[in-house]
Parts: structure tokens; sequence; C-alpha cells
């Protein structure tokens, strides 16, 4: 196929919701958008792009590059390259919960995958994601540079304090020598550089990671970005078109898995569970469906296991290449996450989300209301 006839939607340089405004605009291949430059224009327009020109003309350079260079589209690393960038790779972060460190494994080392945390809310997915972005600032070297971090925050459920307490309890254990006030200075360097970013809906979630390219050019430093959570601006917006939602959730995990790629950082997002019914049967499965399940490259699902203990819970790794179906614990303290029990546990069932009788409940005991207090989503 010529390359200047392919449909806009498998354009790398046309992001999909632009696609799709062309599309309805006439424009279903590169030739038309080449050809009508004003209506890529009009469509930045309506999406309130600025500043508009300057993106506009680079767009339509790296749609004209796109075409004119096919080679582009026949690179390919081999097996061996791939396997030696992959040895070569370090953990971007050493969590101080040991069972989970162990658990994830290559997970924490970035380089383009993707990492989803789903859980029942009060399982502990936003306390994960702070203890995350806690343990890539403050390295296991205590020698080593503090680094950075991004925090998309959907929900509001970043709290500036629970942040505060956690990156605190971390740097004393990591670099006890500090004198009171070195360690307070290097506390405000943690907190200064973690970057907190608030998308109320999903147009602002979606203009956030398609600005962190340019966030992230002078930051090299940055060593994770979250998104806490994927779920929340989708479960309700773009309901009326499907496709379209399901467009848009791959452009975005595609441009937080070319992130990680290029910046070597690790992509994280949390995602809600929802209940799904079969005949005669119910259960629990992660929401945004099935084609947003095959985006992310592993994913590991928290679940609060006692009721009558407050922070404890079970992290499994469901989606894997290497250790699918295991398990390990975890308690939610003031410090942060820590360890319940100091090793990897066989998963109790391996299939995590199985199939329930309608009609009776997917999780023992009452309601939560957070295991750690006010920081527990």
């Amino acid at each position: 196929m010529d390359a200047i006839s392919m449909d806009v939607r498998i354009l790398q340089s046309i992001p999909t919701p632009v696609a799709d405004a062309l599309i309805a605009k006439g424009c279903r291949q590169a030739a038309g958008v080449l050809a009508r430059p004003e209506a890529l224009k009009e469509v930045l327009a309506q999406h309130h792009v600025t500043p508009l020109e300057q993106r506009a003309e680079a767009m339509l350079k790296q749609c004209h590059q796109e075409v004119t260079q096919p080679a582009a589209w026949r690179r390919a690393d081999s097996a061996l390259s791939l396997l030696r960038k992959s040895q070569a790779r370090r953990p971007r972060a050493t969590l101080p919960c040991r069972g989970l460190d162990q658990l994830l494994g290559n997970a924490l080392c970035g380089g383009g995958a993707l990492l989803e945390v789903c859980g029942l809310p009060g399982s502990g997915k936003t306390q994960f994601c702070l203890q995350l972005c806690a343990a890539v600032q403050i390295p296991l070297d205590p020698n080593a540079r503090l680094a950075e971090a991004v925090f998309v925050d959907t929900e509001g459920s970043f709290v500036p304090e629970r942040y505060l307490q956690m990156c605190e309890a971390l740097l004393a254990e990591r670099r006890p020598h500090l004198d009171p006030p070195a360690a307070a200075k290097q506390l405000e360097t943690v907190m200064r550089q973690l970057h907190v970013c608030r998308a109320y809906d999903a147009t602002e979630l979606y203009a956030t990671i398609k600005q962190l390219p340019s966030f992230l050019k002078g930051r090299p430093l940055v060593g994770a970005i979250v998104v806490d959570s994927i779920a929340f601006s989708f479960r309700h917006e773009l309901m009326e078109n499907t496709a379209q939602r399901a467009r848009v959730l791959a452009d975005l995990a595609a441009s937080l898995r070319q992130l990680g790629a290029h910046h070597e950082l690790l992509a994280v997002v949390t995602n809600h569970m929802t209940t799904r019914f079969g005949e005669d049967q119910s259960w629990l499965a992660p929401a945004l469906g099935e084609s947003w399940a095959h985006q992310p490259s592993c994913q590991l699902r928290l679940e609060k296991t006692d009721w009558a203990s407050p922070g404890l819970g079970r992290a499994t790794l469901t989606k894997s290449v290497l250790k699918a179906n295991n398990s390990c614990a975890y308690r939610i303290l003031p410090a942060g996450l820590r360890d319940e029990v100091p090793r990897i546990l066989p998963a109790q069932s391996p299939d995590f989300g199985s199939a329930r009788p309608q009609g009776t409940s997917s999780r023992a005991g009452p309601p939560s209301h957070g295991c750690c207090g006010a920081w527990s989503s």
C-alpha cells in the first residue's frame, strides 16, 4: 500500500481523537490531511490545542515525514539486541515492601512496559502509587541523587500530607546518617520533585499525557509516571461511543508505553473493579472492558484480606510473562506499604476473579472505609 494513502487512524503523527475528527471532515487518508491543512487546524481548535499554528505545523511536518520515509516502517530490533537491552536495564525503584518488590521484579525496570494496579476501594491502589513514587525518588543507594516522578490525579485522591509521611519514613530508613537539618532539606527536595497534575475529565487527562513528552525533555531525573486512575475519567464519558473510547484508551496506553521506552521510566495506571455477569454467575473483573485488558503488560490486583486487621492485604500478579498468579501479603502502615510475610507466597487460587454463584457477595466482610484512615483508595 502506498504510504500517502494510509488511513489517518494508523498514522503515528495523528492522535486518535484528531484522526476521528478529520475523518468526519472527509480526510480519511494521509494525502487528504496534507492537502487540507486548514482542516487539521479546525480540528485542533475544536480540541482547544494551543499554540494552534505551531502544533498544526509540527503535526503536518511529522505526517509528511511519516509518509515520505517508508523505511521507518521497516525498522526492527533483533531478539539479541532486545535481550541485551533487557539484561542491562536496572530497576527504577526498590520498594520497601520486599514481597511486592520481588513479586513485581522486571516490572519495576520500566523501558516500555505498562503496569496496571487494580482493586476494590480501600485495597490500597493509591497507597501503592504513592509508595512507588517515594521509592523512585529516594533510591536505595544513600549516595544516589534524589529523582523525580509525575503523579496524574484524576480522582482527587492525592493527599500531600500522606506523601510527606511516607517520604519522611523512607528517608529515615534509607539515609539514617543524615542529621535533622540535612534530612529536612532532602525531604523538601523530594516533595518539590513530585509533579502532581490534576485532570478533571477525559479531555484533560488526554491533554496532560500528550503534553508529557515536552515536559520530560528537560527533566531527565523523572523515573515514574503514575495515572490514578485511568478508569475514573472514562467510566461515565464516551459511553455512547464505545469504539471511540476504546481507541482513545489505546492511544493513551501507547503514549505511556512510548514514554517509558524513550525515557527508561516506569508507567503505572490504576483501574477500578466491576462486576461481570454470566449464565447464573457473577465475578469481579477490572473495568474498561476487554479491549483495555490487552493494553497493560503486567497487572497487579490488590485485595483487603482481613477485615478485623486494618491495612492487611494481598497482592496478586494476575498478568505477567514470568510470574503470573504469584502473590504476596502486605500491610499499609503510617510509614507506607511494608511486608506482612517477607516472602512470595503461592496464590490462593490461580483464578483471581473466579466465578461465583449469582446473588452471592464477591467479597467477605462489610464495605471498606479505608485501610489507613483517609488514605485508603
